[in-house]
């Protein structure tokens, strides 16, 4: 009896062994995977331009926020346009734009993978290396949309389906149910639904307005070279060569000096604005043109009587930072004092961090985060861990906020010595909350309820012409695109023959200059516009009238002649009456016109035939007036 007591209180404790060995084999991985959740997205995207109104969804608040060029958006932001409005975005090398009245969630955004979800609209996207192609997927309802390619491609999601088109790659398509998937290629178009299957809808290329604007945007920025001492996956990087110059610093290594300021007091981090952001807490947008990289990566250093920016060490993906800067407060001497006419000194300031200097984020990050966002040799130098930061206690370089809702200004100073006010550079660990600086920040424009009711059309006269917008109820026209295989990374792709539309963007601030002389253009209004708006005008009204004559024509003439649409090419010779072919798709475009026809002999007037009834659209509704309409013959299964 005893024996057997022991063997079991033996097998016990063995048991008691290998259960807790299983648990720390467990638990050791979900705490690795823990400490990983609590860093902050390492990417980010920038707002490179924004024409109309477009808003960011603040999840703390729980409204829409206005967004301005060199936002920051990150994994988890939505973005929304409004009626003529777009937004152009960009993630290190890939350019994403977003049409009007469009609903685009950047659901993941990290090292692995970018996932767009499509909830509404159309957005097209450019992707420039094989890295970013492998991790990049477009979601919409019916499915996921793979590129297989560097190259351009946009996807919409209409009422009852999507539709995809391929300007140059090659793009597969995962059903959302078991069903096979579709690939296409360069100047195919495809449209998806499902009604009581999966149905592919396959078709030559058709632009408006949205995909005008795309190809225009995507030869203006073309394969813009990024310099040598940073990645071309450093987000706002490509903007570095146009506004300024590359030079050597004995002590500091390449630095980058901005040749487009024309004010006396400018500093870092002072000609802009704080955002808060549920990720980073407060983060800096930037007014310059190229305001985003030297801001949210690297250091800034005044060399030369000059302020540089220093990327520091070249990373391939550099971890993405708020702002690089370190603050003061003067709040125990701020409350109650006021000495003669002089008003109370500010409360928060900030100033640049210098290079060697190490950042300490205020959010919830881990070690690993802050060796990634720092250069680790600093954080292993206990001198330069120790050392006090360089522009602390030099009013050029603090900038402050000296009153609730009013601009950005340098330290005030007193005396004929220039001192801060006594006590004000008292250094503060981290950065303010929420709270804290929203109190002397300006109020921030937030999306009205009734935004979703369309503009009245008295307002339209104040918009930018010539952009194609769908709520103008524009037809698509189609390009006629040879396919071909893409070209090798590197050069700029091949697109299919447009007029380029004039794309309105923000005006710089008056503190900064258009880039010098011989160097991209820059100028957000061309010159050349108005003439441009008249002749299309005029073409447009020649159209118009031919298409009236053509009608004339066919009331007492014989059935017309149909020919294939051309695009600023010669008129072919008169051909014999033909049928089209089942297969191809109908022309929604403009009515071609009817070539001259040699005399006849008088013919007795024939009978007036009832003229062909355009053939039904069978497939699904669309979410907006605008778009070609299907053959149902062409459907795939």
């Amino acid at each position: 009896m005893t024996q057997s007591t022991e063997s079991r209180l033996v097998l016990t404790r063995r048991h008691w062994r290998i259960l807790a060995m299983a648990l720390l084999v467990a638990i050791v991985p979900a705490a690795k995977a823990q400490d990983t959740d609590r860093d902050p997205p390492s990417r980010a995207g920038r707002v490179v331009s924004v024409v109309g109104d477009a808003w960011l969804f603040d999840h703390d608040s729980r409204e829409w926020t206005r967004l301005t060029r060199n936002q920051t958006v990150a994994e988890g932001d939505r973005v929304r346009t409004d009626e003529r409005g777009r937004v152009s975005l960009r993630v290190g090398s890939t350019t994403v734009w977003v049409d009007e009245r469009s609903d685009l969630e950047l659901s993941q955004l990290d090292d692995g993978q970018t996932l767009l979800q499509i909830d509404r609209g159309d957005v097209a996207i450019r992707l420039r290396n094989a890295e970013n192609v492998a991790e990049t997927r477009l979601r919409t309802r019916e499915g996921t949309a793979q590129p297989e390619r560097e190259g351009l491609y946009r996807v919409e999601q209409l009422d009852r389906g999507s539709k995809i088109y391929v300007w140059q790659g090659r793009m597969r398509f995962e059903w959302s149910r078991a069903a096979a998937p579709v690939v296409m290629g360069t100047g195919e178009q495809v449209e998806l639904w499902w009604p009581d299957g999966p149905r592919a809808e396959r078709g030559p290329l058709y632009s408006d307005g949205f995909g005008d604007w795309v190809l225009a945007e995507s030869r203006e920025e073309g394969d813009r070279p990024v310099a040598r001492y940073v990645s071309a996956e450093m987000t706002g990087a490509e903007d570095l060569d146009r506004y300024g110059r590359w030079e050597t610093a004995p002590e500091y290594g390449t630095v980058w000096v901005p040749t487009t300021l024309t004010v006396v007091d400018w500093a870092p981090y002072r000609y802009g604005r704080w955002v808060w952001s549920r990720h980073w807490g407060w983060t800096w947008v930037d007014d310059a043109p190229w305001g985003f990289a030297p801001f949210h990566y690297g250091r800034w250093v005044s060399w030369g009587g000059r302020w540089c920016w220093s990327p520091g060490a070249y990373v391939h993906r550099p971890v993405y930072a708020p702002a690089l800067v370190g603050w003061v407060g003067g709040g125990s001497v701020s409350v109650g004092i006021s000495i003669g006419s002089r008003p109370p000194p500010p409360r928060y300031g900030w100033y640049p961090l210098a290079p060697r200097e190490v950042y300490r984020p205020a959010y919830r990050h881990t070690p690993r985060y802050e060796h990634r966002v720092n250069d680790p040799r600093d954080l292993r130098d206990p001198v330069t861990v120790q050392r006090p930061h360089r522009y602390r206690d030099v009013p050029a370089a603090v900038s402050t906020l000296p009153a609730p809702g009013a601009a950005i200004q340098p330290l005030p100073v007193r005396g004929p010595d220039r001192k801060p006010e006594p006590g004000w550079s008292r250094p503060l660990p981290v950065a303010p909350g929420r709270g804290d600086l929203a109190t002397v920040l300006p109020p921030v424009p937030t999306r009205p309820a009734d935004n979703d009711v369309p503009r009245h059309r008295e307002r339209e006269r104040d918009r930018e012409p010539g952009m194609g917008w769908r709520s103008d109820n524009a037809l698509p026209i189609r390009r006629e695109v040879q396919p071909r295989a893409p070209e090798a990374v590197g050069p700029q792709p091949s697109m299919p023959a447009v007029v380029q539309p004039q794309v309105p963007v923000a005006q710089p601030r008056p503190s900064f200059e258009p880039p010098r002389a011989g160097g991209d253009n820059n100028m957000p209004w061309r010159m050349q516009q108005p003439q441009r708006e008249e002749r299309r005008e005029d073409r447009r009204e020649e159209r118009r009238e031919e298409r009236r004559e053509d009608r004339r024509e066919e009331r007492r003439d014989e059935p017309r002649r149909v020919q294939p649409p051309q695009f600023e090419q010669p008129r072919p010779a008169p051909m014999p009456e033909q049928r089209a072919p089942a297969m191809e798709p109908p022309r929604r475009v403009e009515m071609p016109m009817r070539q001259p026809e040699p005399p006849r002999v008088q013919m007795p007037q024939p009978q007036p035939q009832p003229q062909a009834q355009p053939p039904r659209n069978d497939g699904p509704q669309r979410g907006r007036p605008d778009g070609p309409r299907r053959n149902p013959n062409q459907n795939e299964n």
